[in-house]
């Protein structure tokens, strides 16, 4: 049984129409992954330890997919010979008070306090209730969320996590589409409202995806869309396969390692903190 059909027996109803009606394409959509760091948790950012433990240190990263104009982000999967997994060496980062494992169910009205801002969560395209994920170099400083905590919380200005979120937060206001998981259920808890100090925490799968049904585009020109956002004081490492539609009604594969038949190989869906400049 190849892959491909594994695939598809997941989210058969969201790719069915596009099973019969591709065809093999040569064209590459995919231009590349782009991991942003978010947020760089300072020690003022760990005060408030009933709404989750934040560690100082911890890193919020944002992982997007960068496309071709045209092209749309249909699924995050893993299959046989192709695993896709998140990782920390720590733990992940959630804020239990209003988090959620899904970044669409995150409500906007309570952005501005704590730590919400920074919680883990997979997407297609949302960063919130009501706002879509985009690179705070893309963000012109609009309607920036401003943190209600006395005294105020994501504050920190470092070099090293770029412009600071009280300046441009990455945050565009429209109405992100769900993300649908499939064959994920006993795992994407690990994203929850869930209280965790476990230490090496993955989330794995051979037999699962996140995915929209029926494509998503970037809200911006550059095309790109938000997949997920986790944040940890560990190593963070990830590798993804990924599935974009292309604008003529078909679809690209796109893995980690090991491709077979029309997948195409990607070397940017591996990812690791630890190596040297990330």
């Amino acid at each position: 049984m190849s892959n491909k059909f594994n695939y598809y027996s997941i989210s058969l109803v969201c790719f069915v129409i596009l099973v019969i009606t591709s065809s093999t394409l040569k064209a590459q959509g995919l231009e590349k992954i782009i991991v942003e760091k978010y947020y760089l948790a300072a020690e003022n950012d760990t005060k408030i330890e009933h709404v989750g433990r934040l560690a100082k240190g911890s890193v919020t990263y944002r992982i997007y997919v960068d496309m071709l104009p045209g092209y749309t982000f249909q699924a995050a999967f893993g299959v046989e010979g192709h695993e896709l997994s998140l990782n920390t060496t720590t733990y992940f980062f959630n804020n239990f008070l209003y988090g959620n494992s899904i970044a669409n169910q995150v409500p906007k009205r309570n952005l501005d306090e704590n730590t919400v801002m920074l919680d883990s969560w997979l997407s297609v395209g949302g960063a919130s209730e009501g706002n879509l994920g985009i690179l705070k170099s893309e963000d012109n400083g609009y309607e920036t969320v401003v943190n209600t905590e006395n005294p105020k919380m994501l504050q920190n200005k470092s070099r090293k996590m770029g412009i600071p979120l009280y300046e441009q937060d990455g945050l565009f206001a429209g109405n992100p589409k769900l993300a649908t998981g499939f064959g994920i259920d006993s795992i994407i808890g690990m994203f929850g409202k869930v209280d965790t100090v476990m230490k090496g925490q993955s989330f794995k799968t051979s037999n699962g995806s996140w995915a929209c049904l029926g494509g998503v585009e970037g809200p911006t020109a550059s095309n790109r869309v938000l997949i997920a956002q986790m944040t940890t004081d560990g190593v963070f490492s990830f590798e993804l396969n990924i599935q974009i539609g292309t604008p003529g009604g078909g679809f690209e594969q796109y893995v980690a390692r090991n491709p077979v038949g029309e997948e195409k190989l990607f070397k940017g869906l591996i990812y690791s903190s630890s190596r040297k400049g990330k």
